[in-house]
């Protein structure tokens, strides 16, 4: 989606978070004014020193940055997420109900969130994690595998990263079956995914995946999309991953079923409390495997999101529709 813009706008930005100094000669370049506060990971969002009244243009993370700061802001236009997830953005009512614009990073991180997906999907099928863990208590002895050849991936999400994991997949000799909200009256298939349906056939994708793979964003719709009674429909023994946000997935639901054996394991990137608590009992299931929300993670990133912001900074000056701009409504 683009944004409706007609007008072309000097710009003056306001940065939350550190970027390169090769990049902030770039946009330098290309604005009137650019004023640089980074808000460091993990500690409370700070007042700004700076007098932010001219700025049109906010850089942030709408992971975490409710944009409190607009009553120092009257005049933005225009807010960057680096991260692809904006829920916090939109719990602020005076953001989600202007005319202000917000974009994202969706498709800088889907190439890693994509490759993350994988080595969960091949360490959960070749028995990796129960090796590890056998490793460290000098166990040795055979354990359950899966043949990934000809096994079934439900992408539930199919967008961006959901067909960057399905390229994968494929090259494997996986069959796979990507579920999204709007099939785009498509044949059915992509070059990438054997089926594509809508969200309306998403039980028969829980019936048929050996492996679930969750990358869905944070929405009233999606909260606890997978929860008990989804889960009745999965086949037993199938896995579970999720790489999406982490209230998309009922934990106590997930815990029961895997206690029970109903499924055999499940990868998880994404938790409804991060960091994961240390008395979670993911933890210690022995068919789980957490990882620290670093699906996302790329040496490439940096430059994938500054390249992207780039050029939405050159369309923003010419007063050009940007790109990757955030339907508030919907929430992605």
């Amino acid at each position: 989606m683009q944004g409706n813009r007609k007008n072309k706008t000097t710009p003056v930005i306001y940065v939350r978070s550190r970027i390169p100094e090769e990049y902030q000669k770039k946009i330098k370049v290309l604005s009137a004014k650019m004023i640089i506060e980074p808000w460091k990971y993990g500690e409370p969002e700070p007042e700004p020193k700076a007098d932010i009244s001219e700025c049109n243009i906010v850089l942030t993370s709408g992971i975490r940055d409710s944009l409190s700061i607009i009553k120092d802001a009257n005049n933005i236009e225009w807010v960057h997420s680096f991260s692809v997830g904006i829920e916090k953005l939109l719990e602020n009512e005076r953001v989600k109900n202007s005319d202000i614009i917000i974009t994202n990073s969706r498709g800088c991180t889907s190439v890693p969130i994509a490759e993350h997906t994988l080595a969960l999907i091949a360490a959960m099928a070749r028995g990796v994690d129960r090796m590890i863990r056998n490793e460290a208590n000098r166990k040795w002895g055979k354990i359950p595998i899966i043949d990934m050849e000809d096994a079934t991936v439900g992408i539930i999400g199919y967008g961006h990263i959901g067909r960057e994991i399905a390229k994968r997949c494929k090259a494997l000799g996986m069959k796979v079956i990507g579920c999204r909200r709007h099939p785009d009256n498509r044949s059915g298939c992509d070059e990438y995914a054997d089926l594509v349906v809508g969200t309306d056939k998403v039980d028969f994708v829980l019936e048929n995946a050996d492996f679930l793979v969750l990358a869905l964003p944070s929405t009233k719709e999606t909260y606890h999309f997978l929860n008990m009674d989804k889960i009745h429909l999965m086949k037993k023994g199938s896995r579970v991953i999720n790489v999406g946000r982490g209230d998309t997935l009922a934990e106590g639901d997930l815990i029961a079923a895997l206690e029970s054996g109903h499924l055999g394991g499940a990868a998880l990137d994404v938790f409804e409390t991060e960091p994961l608590p240390g008395d979670h009992p993911f933890w210690t299931l022995e068919n789980v495997i957490v990882s620290p929300h670093h699906a996302y993670w790329s040496p490439k990133n940096t430059h994938r999101n500054m390249e992207l912001f780039l050029h939405n900074l050159q369309l923003f000056i010419e007063g050009k529709p940007l790109l990757n701009v955030i339907n508030k409504e919907l929430g992605y």
